[in-house]
């Protein structure tokens, strides 16, 4: 007899990794892998991953008697093609000459996952996720590092050239043409719409995961819901219905659903990022938030989403009202100490602003602070959202998700500015 406290997932994942460089060297990797992840959530949390031939053969493993129509998934093979993508986005490779830079990589991936969610007394649930993405990585004179410019899509495996041309053109010339500046204490930082919300994803999304919560790494507790944790400018949610990044994605690899998306509300902490072994462990009311990269792993507590809601401000005004501070734009990696409650983020493309008004390119910059000052000291949230490129992903106890950002442009006051990590 099962037990009834557990979840099993049946999967199949296609993916395509290819890559072309500017000294012409090209990789192309194809995966297609089936399996079942078997997961019994009490009393140890434990889980078995089984990998398969076919998900038909899922099947003899379930100890629930499901129909073989139930655990039918696409057939249809991964419709990327190589030849096919460098013709389609030509323009980008003659912009990429054209730049001059000292070298120069682009990464294209696709990957289909598709995954039946089985619970007892509960009818089989399937999720599909699809997604197409370009990175453009170029290098230029008398840098160390890599400039990254982004696109992901679930509707279509075809790009914006134009606009990621006009956006590497930009930061080519910020970089180019960057004036060293030197901060000597914390300032404002302005927040582009879209991508900026990566931030809040990993300074104050991780921190609600529930995992962090119940191993007492997270500076967050239970006893926190209810009472306000950052600004009151700032209300985030975890679902947008508006968003079609997640569109087929109908439950958590749980097969749970959120019953409510808000997680902070005007600065007040609602509920939290939660599966169902945490949600026991912590005596909270909410699920609905777990995530595996595929069958082989063992499932987390962890975002699909993460949406600053718009404010009242005009983006403009955000600008306007500072004498001195950054205006960030384009956003890379970044990390959380949760035990010092520090944080530090790499923007790509900052400028500086003086005077209410954007002046000088400052290049590649790092911001940093202190988690809870920093999230205390959100002053202003514009009234123009927009969600990230989508090309967000997370990495997290060697897990790697795509995930989904959002934001209107947002100021931050009490930010470190510098230009190397160990200014």
């Amino acid at each position: 007899m099962k037990e009834k406290n557990s979840v099993e997932l049946v999967e199949q994942n296609r993916g395509v990794y290819f890559s072309i460089d500017s000294k012409d060297r090209k990789k192309y990797h194809y995966y297609k892998r089936s399996g079942i992840l078997q997961r019994r959530l009490d009393p140890e949390n434990t889980s078995r991953s089984i990998e398969l031939n076919h998900p038909s053969e899922a099947k003899a493993l379930l100890d629930t008697n499901v129909k073989a129509a139930a655990l039918a998934l696409r057939e249809k093979e991964n419709p990327f093609h190589s030849a096919k993508a460098l013709r389609d986005n030509d323009r980008i490779f003659n912009a990429l000459t054209q730049l001059k830079p000292m070298e120069w990589k682009v990464v294209f991936r696709s990957n289909q996952t598709d995954r039946i969610l089985i619970k007892p007394g509960v009818k089989p649930q399937k999720n599909r996720f699809d997604y197409s993405g370009i990175l453009i990585k170029l290098r230029l004179k008398d840098q160390r590092s890599f400039i990254e410019v982004g696109e992901g899509s679930v509707q279509s495996s075809r790009f914006n050239q134009d606009g990621l041309i006009s956006r590497i053109t930009k930061i080519v010339e910020n970089h180019r043409s960057c004036v060293p500046h030197t901060f000597h204490d914390k300032v404002p930082v302005i927040l582009g719409a879209g991508d900026g919300a990566i931030i809040f994803h990993e300074i104050l999304g991780h921190s609600l995961e529930a995992d962090y919560i119940y191993l007492r790494q997270s500076p967050i507790t239970p006893q926190h819901i209810g009472t306000s944790i950052v600004s009151n400018h700032v209300t985030l949610s975890a679902r947008d219905p508006m968003d079609t990044f997640f569109k087929n994605v109908e439950c958590d690899d749980e097969g749970e659903k959120s019953e409510n998306p808000v997680l902070v509300e005007n600065g007040i902490l609602r509920r939290l990022i939660s599966d169902c072994f945490h949600k026991k462990r912590l005596n909270i009311t909410d699920c609905g938030h777990c995530r595996v990269e595929d069958f082989a792993h063992k499932p987390l507590p962890r975002m699909y989403a993460l949406y600053v809601k718009p404010g009242e401000y005009d983006p403009e005004e955000l600008i306007e009202s500072t004498s001195y501070g950054v205006y960030a734009d384009e956003f890379g990696e970044g990390k959380v100490f949760f035990e010092k409650n520090l944080f530090y983020f790499f923007i790509r493309d900052a400028w500086l602003i003086k005077n209410g008004k954007i002046s000088d390119p400052l290049g590649s910059i790092i911001v940093r602070g202190n988690i809870f000052e920093v999230l205390n000291s959100v002053a202003m949230v514009a009234n123009d959202f927009r969600y990230d490129k989508g090309v967000s992903y997370c990495i997290k106890n060697g897990q790697t998700v795509n995930v989904r950002v959002g934001q209107p442009t947002v100021k931050i006051n009490n930010l470190y500015v510098t230009n190397e990590f160990n200014d």
